[in-house]
């Protein structure tokens, strides 16, 4: 039995994708403490790790991510992904080596587990001599020579233009969009005692020991010199919930001889307004079945939203589990949130992908990237343009052809079980201690 440490930021998708790992450790008799958010103490405890509160740790509600920190409030992208790293994330790392020193003092750990965005862990690994790794529920950041530089939501292109384009932005992502999470942690290091290491702090999220990545080649960029440490291991499914009730018209979608168009705006984008309404407003005259699903939204709010009664061809619901849900599903429309657009593949269903808040424009260049999706370079898009975005996706084949083919390839993969045995080999005797993986300094 070896001791387990997890530590993951208050977003909710960064917390609850480690659940199907944890709850597969958990299984094999592992130890975990999870250094985690209060909001989410209930599911820590019901997959059998025990919580660790945060103590001078910011405790936010990642659902109110906006209202936590408004700075963040109409910011798009590499301006949003900079403001959201020095504030958030890398801006928290100082609090979270003191909370975590503090733990690891009380109760040594055999490995450590993270999610990318826990800036800090890295550091006090590397004092401690303690092997980790990370969660990749994001694209993958390391980008170098023909890969495009991450923020601004390039695609891969050819020609001699290519490496001067990428260059150019991935400096000026690091001397101007990054410069301050950079320069955050460079402090940290060297107040730690640990020398310069070369990376940048979009480099950092990645171990160098073992780098849990939740999707498949087939949906990311192609990366000369790909770290030794990604392990793809699929989509981030959570488990079946077991006390899940479907709703009335739940054998509507079960049965239904129309296409079925599931729309959502994710886990921290509530307002309305942004997607769900021009979507139903969109697709309310069309021979669809609309299931909204809002989050913590009720359905009384998002009707005041409309500011009409909903559509009849529409269903809304808080909650469904997405493996019971969008194996009948024809077209997603979605914000792009990595987690949901992964398990979409999963499932082959293509998607309409309306969004460019924090890194939905890397999410969405991938899905034009791969042919699984209509991108739109818009948060809050005309009921005209959605309407048909959601025909094209409806109509043309090669959408979902190319869903199928990355969710042949999601499907052999279960990330719960498959990041569970890697953790466990990198605590198994033999594994790496004392020392990290050499860091590689590159132009």
């Amino acid at each position: 039995m070896s001791r387990v440490l997890v530590v993951t930021v208050p977003v909710p998708a960064h917390t609850r994708n480690a659940l199907p790992i944890v709850a597969r450790l958990v299984e094999r008799g592992h130890e975990v403490a999870w250094f985690a958010s209060r909001h989410f103490h209930d599911d820590v405890e019901a997959v059998g790790a025990t919580p660790v509160p945060y103590g001078r740790t910011r405790d936010f509600d990642g659902e109110r991510l906006l209202e936590e920190f408004p700075q963040l409030a109409g910011l798009r992208g590499p301006r949003a992904i900079g403001r959201a790293y020095a504030d958030v994330f890398v801006g928290e790392a100082r609090n979270r080596i003191a909370d975590l020193s503090a733990l690891l003092a009380e109760q040594p750990v055999d490995v450590i587990l993270c999610d990318g965005l826990s800036y800090g862990v890295s550091l006090l690994a590397e004092v401690h001599g303690v092997p980790y790794a990370t969660i990749g529920d994001g694209p993958i950041a390391h980008a170098h020579g023909p890969t495009p530089a991450f923020g601004p939501g390039f695609q891969p292109m050819s020609g001699p233009l290519s490496r001067l384009r990428n260059h150019a932005v991935r400096t000026a992502t690091r001397r101007w969009i990054l410069a301050q999470a950079q320069a955050t942690h460079d402090a940290l290091r060297a107040d730690l005692g640990l020398a310069p290491d070369g990376r940048s702090v979009l480099e950092v999220s990645m171990s160098p020991l073992l780098h849990l990545q939740g999707c498949t080649p087939s949906f990311e960029y192609p990366t000369p010199n790909m770290p030794a440490s990604v392990r793809w291991i699929g989509a981030l499914r959570p488990d079946p919930p077991a006390n899940w009730m479907p709703p009335p018209w739940w054998d509507e979608v079960l049965t239904s001889r129309r296409p079925v168009v599931h729309v959502t705006q994710g886990s921290i984008r509530p307002d309305m307004r942004e997607l769900v309404v021009p979507a139903l407003r969109a697709l309310a005259d069309e021979d669809v079945l609309v299931v909204v699903t809002t989050g913590r939204v009720a359905e009384p709010d998002l009707v005041a939203a409309l500011g009409a009664p909903l559509p009849a061809n529409a269903r809304v619901c808080e909650f469904v589990p997405y493996d019971l849900l969008l194996p009948h599903v024809d077209v997603c429309v979605a914000n792009g949130g990595f987690t949901g657009v992964t398990t979409a593949l999963h499932h082959g269903v293509p998607l309409v992908q309306v969004g460019s808040t924090e890194e939905k424009a890397e999410i969405g260049a991938r899905i034009r990237w791969s042919g699984v999706g209509v991108r739109m370079r818009t948060t809050s898009p005309s009921p005209r343009r959605l309407r048909a975005a959601v025909r094209r996706v409806l109509h043309d084949p090669g959408y979902r052809a190319a869903a199928q083919r990355i969710g042949v390839e999601m499907r052999s993969h279960d990330a719960g079980r498959e990041g569970a045995d890697l953790v466990e080999r990198l605590c198994a005797p033999g594994a790496a201690r004392g020392a990290l993986a050499p860091t590689v300094t590159r132009q």
